[in-house]
């Protein structure tokens, strides 16, 4: 009997890598990884690699509380 896998994590996600002294800030794209029975994020490297990145190192992109008036 197979367990159901936890949801994924929502919402827009990047993971910075620094490469040639720049801060690069990459998509991340989750997928599940039956090995590790876990999601984990994947993101283009500036190099344009598609690689696996650590979890505890994906940031997730949240909107500012406060509106600026123009």
């Amino acid at each position: 009997m197979s367990t159901a896998k936890p949801r994924r994590p929502h919402g827009r996600w990047v993971y910075y890598i620094l490469y040639e002294d720049i801060l690069w800030p990459c998509p991340v794209k989750w997928e599940w990884e039956s090995s590790y029975n876990a999601w984990l994020p994947f993101y283009y490297s500036p190099t344009l690699e598609f690689v696996a990145g650590n979890p505890a190192k994906a940031t997730k992109i949240t909107k500012a509380k406060t509106k600026t008036k123009v």
